[in-house]
C-alpha cells in the first residue's frame, strides 16, 4: 500500500563530481513521467523511464538528474558557428533591419552547443542507474510512510460499514416480517375499495403478498455487503489496497448500499444507508491519493 504523494533526493559520487538526484510525485489517474536530465545524460533516459516504470504504477513524477563537477561533462559554446552567425547577422543587420544579436537569439540555433561525447554518458550509466535504484527506494519508503497514516483512518471507516452492515441485517429481519402484513393490508385496502372483497382467492392474495415482499427483500445485498466488507477487510490487514482496486470495491460497495436503501421502508434503514454512504465518500476520497 504506497500513497502517490512523496519526495526523495540524493547525492551521488562520481569518479570525477557528484551526481544530485531528486523526485517528487503527486497524484494523478496514470503513470506521467517529467524528465529534466543533465544533457550528457540524454543517451540514458529510456533507460531511466524503464526502471522508474518498474518501481511505479501511477503518479505524476518530476525526476530531476544533474552531473556535478565531472570534467567534460558540461556542454561548449560552438564557437566556429558562433562566429559565422555574428559575421551573418552583421552583414544582413543594414538590409533586413535586425536588432543586434542577442545570445538568447543565438542559443535556440539547432548546434549552438556543442554536447559532451556520448562515451561520456556511458562511463556515467553505471553510477547514475545505482543513484536512480537508491533514490527510488528512498522515494518508495517516502510513499509507504504516507499510506501508513491514512490505514488507521481505513481501519475505522471500515469498523463503522462492519458495524452498519451488523445493524442492517438485524433491521432486515424486522422489515421481511413487516412486509408481508403491509402488503396484504393495503391489498385488501385496494380490494374494498374496488368492491371486489372476498372475490379473489385466497392463494391468489397469499402469492401476490409473497412476490411483493420478495422483491423488497436485502438479504442477498446484505450478504454480498458482508462478502466486500470481508475482502477489504483482508486487503489492509495484508497491505493491499491500491488505488484502482479502491476505486471497484468503493463502486460494488455503493451499488449494493444503494439497492438496499432503494428497498427499505424502515426509516432506521434508511439512516444506516445514508450514514454508509458518507463513510465510502471519505474512503473514496482519501484512497484518490493511494497508487
Amino acid at each position: 500500500m504506497k500513497s502517490m504523494t512523496g519526495f526523495a533526493e540524493t547525492v551521488w559520487p562520481l569518479e570525477n563530481g557528484q551526481a544530485r538526484l531528486s523526485l517528487r510525485s503527486v497524484n494523478h489517474r496514470v503513470l506521467e513521467m517529467t524528465l529534466r536530465l543533465h544533457p550528457v545524460l540524454f543517451p540514458l533516459e529510456s533507460e531511466i523511464r524503464s526502471s522508474i516504470r518498474e518501481r511505479a504504477l501511477r503518479g505524476k513524477l518530476d525526476l530531476n538528474i544533474d552531473v556535478q563537477g565531472a570534467p567534460g561533462a558540461e556542454p561548449v559554446i560552438n564557437r566556429g558557428l558562433l562566429r559565422n552567425v555574428a559575421l551573418a547577422w552583421k552583414e544582413e543587420t543594414e538590409h533586413l533591419g535586425l536588432p543586434p544579436l542577442s545570445a538568447e537569439a543565438f542559443f535556440k540555433i539547432p548546434g549552438a552547443f556543442s554536447a559532451a561525447p556520448s562515451a561520456m554518458a556511458k562511463s556515467l550509466e553505471k553510477p547514475v542507474m545505482e543513484a536512480l535504484h537508491s533514490l527510488l527506494d528512498e522515494w518508495n519508503s517516502a510513499r509507504a510512510n504516507e499510506a501508513a497514516r491514512l490505514k488507521p483512518f481505513f481501519d475505522g471507516a471500515l469498523a463503522q460499514l462492519i458495524a452498519l452492515n451488523r445493524q442492517l441485517s438485524k433491521e432486515a429481519e424486522i422489515h421481511s416480517t413487516e412486509l408481508p402484513v403491509a402488503y396484504q393490508k393495503r391489498i385488501e385496502s385496494i380490494l374494498d375499495e374496488a368492491g371486489l372483497h372476498g372475490k379473489v382467492p385466497e392463494e391468489r392474495l397469499v402469492a401476490e403478498v409473497g412476490l411483493l415482499a420478495e422483491r423488497q427483500d436485502v438479504q442477498e445485498e446484505l450478504v454480498r455487503l458482508h462478502a466486500h466488507l470481508d475482502d477489504m477487510r483482508q486487503r489492509l490487514a495484508q497491505g493491499r489496497v491500491t488505488g484502482k482496486a479502491l476505486d471497484v470495491w468503493h463502486q460494488e460497495v455503493l451499488r449494493e448500499v444503494n439497492t438496499i436503501g432503494s428497498k427499505c421502508r424502515r426509516l432506521s434503514m434508511t439512516r444506516a444507508v445514508m450514514e454508509a454512504k458518507g463513510i465510502l465518500e471519505q474512503m473514496r476520497e482519501q484512497g484518490a491519493n493511494l497508487e
